[in-house]
Protein backbone atom coordinates (compact mmCIF):
# COMPACT_ATOMS: atom_id res chain seq x y z
CA UNK A 1 0.00 0.00 0.00
CA UNK A 2 1.87 3.28 -0.76
CA UNK A 3 -0.40 6.14 1.11
CA UNK A 4 2.59 9.14 1.45
CA UNK A 5 4.57 10.05 -1.16
CA UNK A 6 8.14 12.42 -0.52
CA UNK A 7 9.23 14.01 -3.43
CA UNK A 8 12.37 16.43 -2.47
CA UNK A 9 12.09 20.42 -4.50
CA UNK A 10 15.04 22.22 -4.96
CA UNK A 11 13.79 25.31 -6.98
CA UNK A 12 15.63 23.71 -9.86
CA UNK A 13 13.89 23.00 -13.29
CA UNK A 14 13.71 19.23 -12.38
CA UNK A 15 10.89 20.43 -9.22
CA UNK A 16 8.44 20.54 -12.83
CA UNK A 17 9.45 16.62 -13.94
CA UNK A 18 9.46 15.38 -10.19
CA UNK A 19 5.98 17.57 -9.56
CA UNK A 20 3.90 16.13 -12.39
CA UNK A 21 5.17 12.20 -11.58
CA UNK A 22 3.89 12.94 -7.85
CA UNK A 23 0.55 14.27 -9.10
CA UNK A 24 0.00 11.30 -11.36
CA UNK A 25 0.69 8.71 -8.31
CA UNK A 26 -0.91 10.51 -5.95
CA UNK A 27 -4.37 10.23 -7.81
CA UNK A 28 -3.56 6.62 -8.47
CA UNK A 29 -3.25 5.31 -4.79
CA UNK A 30 -4.73 8.12 -3.07
CA UNK A 31 -1.93 9.28 -1.41
CA UNK A 32 -0.77 12.07 1.30
CA UNK A 33 2.24 14.15 -0.49
CA UNK A 34 4.96 15.45 1.28
CA UNK A 35 7.01 18.23 -0.75
CA UNK A 36 10.74 18.16 1.45
CA UNK A 37 12.53 21.34 1.12
CA UNK A 38 16.54 21.15 2.16
CA UNK A 39 16.96 24.73 2.41
CA UNK A 40 20.46 24.91 1.90
CA UNK A 41 22.72 27.51 3.94
CA UNK A 42 26.23 29.00 3.79
CA UNK A 43 29.04 26.97 4.82
CA UNK A 44 30.17 28.41 8.49
CA UNK A 45 33.65 27.75 7.95
CA UNK A 46 33.82 31.19 5.64
CA UNK A 47 33.67 33.26 8.95
CA UNK A 48 37.41 32.99 10.08
CA UNK A 49 37.47 36.47 11.01
CA UNK A 50 34.92 39.51 11.94
CA UNK A 51 34.89 40.50 8.60
CA UNK A 52 33.54 37.17 7.12
CA UNK A 53 30.96 36.50 10.37
CA UNK A 54 29.70 39.28 9.56
CA UNK A 55 29.45 38.22 6.21
CA UNK A 56 28.36 34.69 6.72
CA UNK A 57 25.45 36.23 8.71
CA UNK A 58 24.39 38.11 5.93
CA UNK A 59 23.77 35.15 3.74
CA UNK A 60 22.62 32.93 6.11
CA UNK A 61 19.70 35.43 6.89
CA UNK A 62 19.60 35.51 3.12
CA UNK A 63 19.26 31.91 2.59
CA UNK A 64 16.43 31.74 5.72
CA UNK A 65 14.82 34.41 3.98
CA UNK A 66 14.93 32.37 0.74
CA UNK A 67 13.77 29.53 2.12
CA UNK A 68 10.41 31.07 3.71
CA UNK A 69 9.87 32.51 0.23
CA UNK A 70 10.42 28.85 -1.56
CA UNK A 71 8.20 27.20 1.37
CA UNK A 72 5.13 29.45 1.08
CA UNK A 73 5.50 29.04 -3.04
CA UNK A 74 5.28 24.78 -2.66
CA UNK A 75 2.84 24.96 -0.44
CA UNK A 76 0.74 26.92 -2.99
CA UNK A 77 1.61 24.83 -5.46
CA UNK A 78 1.13 21.49 -3.74
CA UNK A 79 -2.42 22.44 -2.45
CA UNK A 80 -3.48 22.14 -6.55
CA UNK A 81 -1.66 18.99 -6.83
CA UNK A 82 -2.72 16.34 -4.31
CA UNK A 83 -6.16 16.27 -2.15
CA UNK A 84 -3.58 15.85 0.85
CA UNK A 85 0.01 17.73 1.58
CA UNK A 86 2.16 19.18 3.42
CA UNK A 87 5.62 20.50 3.24
CA UNK A 88 8.99 20.12 5.34
CA UNK A 89 11.63 22.78 5.53
CA UNK A 90 14.67 21.63 6.68
CA UNK A 91 17.59 24.34 6.96
CA UNK A 92 20.61 22.48 7.10
CA UNK A 93 24.56 22.73 5.16
CA UNK A 94 25.11 20.98 1.94
CA UNK A 95 26.35 17.68 3.19
CA UNK A 96 23.31 16.75 5.09
CA UNK A 97 21.16 16.87 2.57
CA UNK A 98 21.31 12.79 1.46
CA UNK A 99 21.22 11.88 5.14
CA UNK A 100 18.11 14.39 5.88
CA UNK A 101 16.13 13.23 2.88
CA UNK A 102 16.65 9.35 4.13
CA UNK A 103 15.66 10.33 7.77
CA UNK A 104 12.46 11.92 5.69
CA UNK A 105 11.98 8.75 3.84
CA UNK A 106 11.92 6.28 6.57
CA UNK A 107 7.97 7.27 7.69
CA UNK A 108 7.01 7.95 3.71
CA UNK A 109 6.54 4.64 1.08
CA UNK A 110 8.60 6.03 -1.31
CA UNK A 111 10.71 8.65 -2.27
CA UNK A 112 9.76 10.52 -6.07
CA UNK A 113 13.14 11.59 -8.29
CA UNK A 114 14.70 12.03 -11.37
CA UNK A 115 16.61 9.43 -13.81
CA UNK A 116 20.27 10.35 -12.63
CA UNK A 117 22.72 11.78 -15.03
CA UNK A 118 26.63 11.92 -14.97
CA UNK A 119 26.52 15.65 -16.40
CA UNK A 120 27.66 18.84 -14.47
CA UNK A 121 24.47 20.36 -14.56
CA UNK A 122 22.39 17.57 -13.27
CA UNK A 123 19.65 18.08 -10.86
CA UNK A 124 19.18 15.37 -9.49
CA UNK A 125 21.59 14.94 -6.85
CA UNK A 126 23.76 11.09 -6.79
CA UNK A 127 24.01 10.97 -3.04
CA UNK A 128 21.07 12.00 -2.28
CA UNK A 129 19.18 9.13 -4.42
CA UNK A 130 22.04 6.43 -3.33
CA UNK A 131 21.74 7.24 0.59
CA UNK A 132 18.06 6.69 0.51
CA UNK A 133 18.21 3.48 -1.34
CA UNK A 134 20.58 2.43 1.39
CA UNK A 135 19.40 4.29 4.56
CA UNK A 136 15.65 5.29 4.43
CA UNK A 137 14.41 1.31 4.30
CA UNK A 138 12.02 2.78 1.26
CA UNK A 139 11.75 2.28 -2.44
CA UNK A 140 12.87 5.25 -4.52
CA UNK A 141 10.68 5.69 -7.78
CA UNK A 142 13.10 7.76 -10.34
CA UNK A 143 11.11 9.58 -13.40
CA UNK A 144 12.31 9.03 -16.70
CA UNK A 145 9.99 10.93 -19.24
CA UNK A 146 6.62 12.96 -18.51
CA UNK A 147 4.16 10.54 -19.37
CA UNK A 148 0.77 10.21 -16.75
CA UNK A 149 0.19 7.56 -14.53
CA UNK A 150 -3.26 8.59 -12.99
CA UNK A 151 -4.59 5.44 -14.59
CA UNK A 152 -1.76 2.60 -13.86
CA UNK A 153 0.58 1.42 -15.73
CA UNK A 154 -0.33 -0.44 -18.75
CA UNK A 155 3.34 -3.00 -18.41
CA UNK A 156 5.85 -3.74 -16.03
CA UNK A 157 8.52 -5.54 -16.14
CA UNK A 158 10.44 -7.24 -13.20
CA UNK A 159 14.53 -7.74 -13.12
CA UNK A 160 13.74 -11.26 -11.38
CA UNK A 161 17.43 -13.01 -10.09
CA UNK A 162 16.30 -14.61 -7.33
CA UNK A 163 18.36 -11.86 -4.83
CA UNK A 164 17.28 -10.40 -1.52
CA UNK A 165 17.52 -6.98 -3.51
CA UNK A 166 15.19 -8.26 -6.15
CA UNK A 167 12.78 -9.30 -3.69
CA UNK A 168 12.67 -6.21 -1.84
CA UNK A 169 12.32 -4.43 -4.91
CA UNK A 170 8.92 -6.71 -5.88
CA UNK A 171 7.54 -6.35 -2.53
CA UNK A 172 7.65 -2.64 -2.86
CA UNK A 173 6.63 -2.88 -6.05
CA UNK A 174 3.33 -4.62 -5.29
CA UNK A 175 0.91 -1.38 -5.25
CA UNK A 176 2.55 -0.42 -8.62
CA UNK A 177 2.19 -3.71 -10.10
CA UNK A 178 -1.41 -4.24 -9.04
CA UNK A 179 -2.09 -1.31 -10.97
CA UNK A 180 -0.61 -2.64 -13.94
CA UNK A 181 -2.25 -3.98 -16.96
CA UNK A 182 0.51 -6.50 -17.80
CA UNK A 183 3.22 -7.28 -15.67
CA UNK A 184 6.21 -9.85 -17.12
CA UNK A 185 8.93 -11.31 -14.62
CA UNK A 186 12.04 -11.28 -16.84
CA UNK A 187 14.79 -13.75 -15.48
CA UNK A 188 17.96 -13.42 -17.45
CA UNK A 189 20.56 -16.06 -18.78
CA UNK A 190 17.23 -18.38 -19.53
CA UNK A 191 18.62 -22.24 -20.40
CA UNK A 192 21.72 -21.58 -18.00
CA UNK A 193 19.65 -21.76 -14.41
CA UNK A 194 19.00 -24.80 -12.04
CA UNK A 195 16.16 -27.10 -11.19
CA UNK A 196 16.32 -24.67 -7.68
CA UNK A 197 16.16 -21.25 -9.63
CA UNK A 198 13.57 -22.70 -11.61
CA UNK A 199 11.51 -23.81 -8.97
CA UNK A 200 12.28 -20.53 -7.23
CA UNK A 201 11.14 -18.44 -10.56
CA UNK A 202 8.05 -20.68 -10.77
CA UNK A 203 7.27 -19.77 -6.94
CA UNK A 204 7.39 -15.83 -7.69
CA UNK A 205 4.33 -15.89 -10.33
CA UNK A 206 2.54 -17.91 -7.93
CA UNK A 207 3.04 -15.33 -5.33
CA UNK A 208 2.18 -12.69 -7.79
CA UNK A 209 -0.39 -14.38 -8.27
CA UNK A 210 -2.03 -14.91 -5.11
CA UNK A 211 -2.11 -10.76 -4.77
CA UNK A 212 -4.21 -10.44 -7.95
CA UNK A 213 -1.57 -9.63 -9.84
CA UNK A 214 -1.69 -12.00 -13.33
CA UNK A 215 2.46 -11.90 -13.95
CA UNK A 216 4.30 -13.90 -16.55
CA UNK A 217 7.64 -15.89 -16.51
CA UNK A 218 9.76 -14.93 -19.35
CA UNK A 219 13.69 -16.31 -19.64
CA UNK A 220 15.71 -14.77 -21.74
CA UNK A 221 18.84 -15.73 -22.87
CA UNK A 222 21.88 -13.78 -22.11
CA UNK A 223 23.41 -12.31 -25.69
CA UNK A 224 27.25 -12.83 -25.81
CA UNK A 225 29.12 -10.52 -23.63
CA UNK A 226 26.95 -7.42 -23.68
CA UNK A 227 26.08 -6.11 -20.21
CA UNK A 228 23.02 -7.01 -18.38
CA UNK A 229 21.81 -3.48 -18.21
CA UNK A 230 21.88 -2.68 -21.86
CA UNK A 231 20.21 -6.37 -21.76
CA UNK A 232 17.45 -4.88 -19.68
CA UNK A 233 16.78 -1.53 -22.03
CA UNK A 234 16.54 -3.27 -24.67
CA UNK A 235 13.65 -5.88 -23.25
CA UNK A 236 11.96 -3.10 -21.59
CA UNK A 237 11.63 -1.36 -24.84
CA UNK A 238 10.57 -4.70 -26.90
CA UNK A 239 7.78 -5.18 -24.56
CA UNK A 240 6.71 -1.44 -24.40
CA UNK A 241 7.15 -1.35 -20.93
CA UNK A 242 6.60 1.94 -19.04
CA UNK A 243 8.06 0.14 -15.52
CA UNK A 244 10.94 -1.30 -14.47
CA UNK A 245 11.33 -3.15 -11.50
CA UNK A 246 14.63 -4.24 -10.02
CA UNK A 247 17.00 -4.16 -6.69
CA UNK A 248 19.74 -1.85 -6.30
CA UNK A 249 23.38 -2.54 -5.90
CA UNK A 250 23.91 -6.61 -4.75
CA UNK A 251 27.66 -5.16 -4.96
CA UNK A 252 29.27 -2.24 -3.59
CA UNK A 253 28.65 0.85 -5.43
CA UNK A 254 32.32 1.07 -5.69
CA UNK A 255 32.59 -2.40 -7.48
CA UNK A 256 29.05 -1.03 -9.82
CA UNK A 257 30.90 1.88 -10.52
CA UNK A 258 34.30 0.28 -11.45
CA UNK A 259 32.43 -2.75 -13.34
CA UNK A 260 29.82 -0.60 -14.82
CA UNK A 261 27.61 -2.49 -13.42
CA UNK A 262 23.44 -2.88 -13.97
CA UNK A 263 22.20 -0.42 -10.71
CA UNK A 264 24.79 2.01 -12.05
CA UNK A 265 23.98 2.18 -15.88
CA UNK A 266 20.16 1.69 -15.12
CA UNK A 267 19.83 5.11 -12.75
CA UNK A 268 21.47 6.82 -15.73
CA UNK A 269 19.82 5.30 -18.61
CA UNK A 270 16.59 3.60 -18.09
CA UNK A 271 14.37 4.04 -20.53
CA UNK A 272 11.00 4.38 -18.28
CA UNK A 273 10.17 5.17 -15.12
CA UNK A 274 11.83 2.50 -12.38
CA UNK A 275 10.85 1.55 -8.68
CA UNK A 276 14.68 0.21 -7.15
CA UNK A 277 14.40 -1.21 -3.43
CA UNK A 278 18.08 -2.57 -1.97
Amino acid sequence: MIKVLVVRLDGTGGDDFRLAATESLAKLFNAHVIGLIINVLPDPTIADSVVNVNEWSRLLDQAQTAGREFEDKIKNRLKGLASSSEVRRIDAYAHEQARLTARECRTADALIGLRLSDEDDAIELHDVVEETLFEAGRHIFLVADQRSFDEGFQHAVVAWNGSREATRAVAEALPYLEKSKAVTVLRLGGGTESILTATQDERLVAYLRRHGINAALERVAKKGLGDVATLLVDEVVARKGDLLVMGGYGHSRLREWLLGGATYQLLRKSPVSLVMAH
